[in-house]
């Protein structure tokens, strides 16, 4: 398993995992100001921290609140966009541990 094919595709996988992972982090931020900047117009300047839960109210299984619901049935595009960066995010890490320990262990490329 210490063929150079195997070790160049680990070494691809890992890469584009790496590159997927901080590409999502990049959109979460992005879309979230985004979002709280679509609040603040559409709401007013004085609620700072009530926007900033709202935007990390969505896709989650409590009670949307005014300012979560507005945002889900405005904007469900960019809403989707989110919750997709944050499945990235919470499974890159793993999928970059398992690609290490892969490319050390059974393929022994360093």
């Amino acid at each position: 398993m210490t063929g150079s094919p195997v070790i160049l595709a680990a070494w691809l996988v890992l890469g584009l995992t790496g590159f997927a992972f901080v590409l999502a982090a990049q959109m979460r931020m992005l879309i979230s100001v985004s979002l709280r900047r679509a609040l603040t117009e559409k709401f007013g300047d004085d609620h700072g921290n009530e926007y900033t839960a709202a935007v990390a109210a969505l896709g989650k299984t409590e009670q949307p609140g005014e300012h979560t619901r507005w945002l889900a049935e405005t904007y469900p595009v960019p809403v989707s966009h989110l919750r997709l960066a944050r499945r990235v995010t919470y499974t890159a890490p793993m999928a970059i541990l398992l690609s290490l320990a892969f490319l050390r262990f059974v393929a022994g490329a360093f």
